[in-house]
């Protein structure tokens, strides 16, 4: 690209030139859009005018209850829909949406959905689908439809926006409690049994280095590096980002790209957190 670009140019004019006019059209009409971790991507009470598509990364939905209280609804991974019933039935917002860690997203305006359904009917056949399998997995996962707890939920709770919140992990970083774990072996291990539901790729600061240069962790090199990393999530089932044993510039990138965070210990030493094992985790592994 750099030392030919008009080689990028005429094949990009190709492929562009031979896109139907309605993929063009909605390729000017969806936006993409990232959102930090920690930022909200819309808030409880806003008005709904479009529909979201997780690209990559990992967002959390929680409802604000009348006394003031929070309450986990559900969470969003790669290929999600957000917000999709809200805004085919015009209401405002039910929960309020925030990343959980950096989150590429595509935006789906109401106007571009409406035209979509006009032109393709069958879309509508599709969400119809897609919408029905989320409420009949809410409605197992709620200990059946006529138990007690079921019958409390909420309303929103048991929308179809719903997501099981380890159904859809894509990426996972590993952080060992203190030096003396055998962090290398555990991984491997770890690895060698997520490739049975898929392809697993095993990420480490050596293996970055390596594969993308000596300066692939500088900072001038972020959007190299975010662009690359997303390209291993596509095409591996999970990803495993295995941190140093301090807080350096890859361990922060790991726990920064993380759905889960693992913390793995010693099995016969106390649980204490050591300077990275501090930063919290979802999940927590024992060597014995």
């Amino acid at each position: 690209m750099r030392e030919q670009p008009s080689v990028v140019l005429s094949a990009a004019h190709t492929v562009a030139i031979r896109m139907s006019p309605f993929v063009r059209q909605m390729d000017f009409a969806i936006d993409w859009m990232a959102v930090e971790a920690g930022r909200a991507l819309y808030r409880q009470e806003d008005q709904s005018d479009c529909t979201y598509i997780v690209l990559n990364g990992r967002l959390r939905s929680v409802i604000r209850k009348a006394n003031g209280k929070k309450e986990l609804v559900g969470e969003y991974g790669r290929g999600d829909l957000i917000g999709v019933v809200e805004a085919l039935t015009r209401q405002p917002r039910a929960t309020t949406v925030h990343a959980v860690r950096d989150t590429e997203l595509v935006k789906l305006p109401e106007g571009t959905l409406n035209n979509i359904k006009r032109r393709y009917p069958q879309v509508v056949t599709r969400l119809i689908h897609l919408l029905g399998q989320k409420i009949l997995g809410n409605l197992q996962q709620a200990r059946g439809p006529f138990s007690g707890s079921a019958l409390g939920r909420s309303s929103v709770a048991s929308s179809p926006d719903v997501t099981n919140p380890a159904s859809n992990l894509s990426t996972v970083a590993v952080l060992p409690i203190c030096d003396e774990v055998p962090i290398n072996a555990f991984n491997l291990e770890l690895s060698h049994a997520l490739s049975a539901i898929g392809p697993a790729l095993l990420l480490t600061s050596d293996i970055i280095r390596e594969r993308l240069g000596a300066s692939a962790l500088d900072s001038i090199h972020e959007y190299r590096l975010s662009g690359w990393l997303a390209q291993q999530e596509d095409i591996n089932r999970i990803v495993l980002y295995q941190t140093d044993s301090s807080m350096t510039p890859w361990t922060q990138r790991c726990i920064r790209q993380a759905d889960c965070i693992l913390i793995v210990g010693l099995g016969e030493q106390e649980p204490a957190l050591g300077q990275v094992g501090g930063t919290g985790c979802l999940a927590q592994g024992h060597i014995d």
